[in-house]
């Protein structure tokens, strides 16, 4: 399977379903551990490379997304709240208010009482920005492709 694929089964596609089904947490622990994905496929080394966690996730937020968000990269935060509370806690912690268009209490990214509002389909829209970005990048072969042991996802529709 070629990354562009993986890319758009695995990332954007099923993303993209979870919000549509309703399932906006699960998405946001999608788009939380893709982000590092992509910098997976921005950097030069295998993706089974060890200890590259932080390295990835920042280099996607810097290479991939708009300035709102490379501000809140600033000393780890993003990726510490966003990627490390999801992971590890399967929580938003107490940083991170997650919520849907409909029931917004503000802007994407604003701060609402002390705390980081991520409204989910604005979210997954600049995820699935970043990856059509990387996807492009693969195609125009300005990345290289990197190996993968996926043969079974390529047969798998949910």
């Amino acid at each position: 399977m070629r990354n562009e694929e993986f890319i758009h089964i695995r990332l954007v596609e099923e993303s993209k379903n979870l919000v549509d089904a309703g399932f906006f947490f699960p998405a946001f622990f999608l788009v939380s551990q893709g982000i590092e994905t992509l910098g997976a496929f921005l950097d030069k080394k295998p993706l089974a490379a060890k200890a590259q966690s932080k390295k990835r996730f920042n280099l996607a937020i810097e290479q991939l997304f708009s300035t709102k968000y490379k501000h809140l990269s600033v000393d780890n935060w993003l990726y510490k709240q966003l990627r490390c509370n999801i992971s590890h806690m399967c929580s938003t912690g107490g940083f991170i208010i997650l919520c849907a268009r409909a029931k917004k209490v503000g802007e994407h990214l604003d701060v609402v009482k002390g705390q980081r509002l991520f409204v989910i389909e604005d979210l997954v829209e600049d995820f699935h920005k970043a990856c059509f970005e990387v996807m492009h990048l693969l195609e125009k072969e300005k990345l290289k492709q990197k190996a993968m042991a996926l043969s079974e996802i390529s047969s798998y529709k949910a």
